[in-house]
């Protein structure tokens, strides 16, 4: 086995897990950490995620955690032979991003460009719905109307839809929530 150098400090690290069990391996480290008194030396366990909003063909709202990192999780830590161990060896891990057995510690700017990617992915934003499709207005004003989606603004999470108002082809803009696709 070999020895870590007596740096006393906290740093980040990246862990290989198996896709799918971010989660869980977090989980599982906060309780190994307790089991093996572990609470001064294995500090935080991050996740990185968004939150992903998808808009079903029927107009339902869909929100899940979306893992930014698939595979990874983040670890803040103070490593010895015992803390890499109990790490190293949690069900789902594979391994630490490093030379070899040495794990690397995460760079100063690499965290804060993580730290913008998670403000900028803040949101994630998803529909089936496509420019030609034909929907049906569910409330509003245009409740009861039928159009043709000419345009998606998904920042907005608007539709720019060609509604028939006294018989001329009217653009109007309507949230995602207030229509329902006829596909």
């Amino acid at each position: 086995m070999f020895e870590f150098g007596q740096k006393e400090q906290w740093e980040w690290y990246v862990i290989r897990v198996i896709s799918g069990t971010e989660e869980n391996v977090q989980q599982s480290l906060m309780q190994r950490r307790e089991a093996f008194g572990l609470e001064n030396h294995i500090l935080e366990v991050f996740v990185p995620t968004h939150d992903s909003i998808s808009i079903r063909a029927g107009g339902t709202k869909v929100k899940k955690k979306k893992n930014i990192f698939p595979w990874y999780i983040l670890v803040r830590m103070l490593v010895t032979n015992e803390s890499w161990y109990i790490v190293r060896n949690t069900p789902n891990v594979t391994g630490f991003l490093g030379a070899g057995t040495v794990p690397v510690p995460v760079r100063g700017e690499e965290l804060e460009q993580l730290r913008w990617v998670l403000t900028q992915k803040s949101e994630e934003f998803k529909t089936d719905m496509q420019v030609g499709d034909y929907v049906t207005v569910r409330n509003g004003p245009f409740e009861g109307s039928e159009g043709k989606i000419i345009e998606i603004n998904i920042h907005k999470w608007l539709l720019k839809v060609n509604i028939n108002l006294l018989g001329r082809d009217t653009p109007v803009e309507i949230d995602f929530w207030s229509v329902k696709s006829k596909k």
